[in-house]
């Protein structure tokens, strides 16, 4: 009776690209398609208006609680 478990040892094999040996340092493409710089620095947050917000805090775009769900996980 054969098996219906595929025999990997006979699969060719070949090594995960990372983004940095797909694209030379240009940016690259998640699955989702969200452009991914290979750096980021403080130029990239500069205009954000959330970074100075407060977990617990309206709007909530930090998530309800401050310590989110250490004290309470359910």
């Amino acid at each position: 009776m054969a098996s219906s478990i595929p025999d990997f040892a006979q699969t060719p094999w070949q090594a995960a690209a990372t983004p940095q040996q797909t694209t030379g340092g240009a940016d690259w493409l998640t699955p989702e398609g969200i452009a991914v710089k290979p750096d980021y620095d403080a130029s990239d947050i500069a205009d954000l208006s959330f970074i100075d917000g407060y977990p617990g805090i309206a709007p909530f775009l930090r998530g309800p609680y401050p310590t989110m769900y250490v004290n309470q996980p359910w």
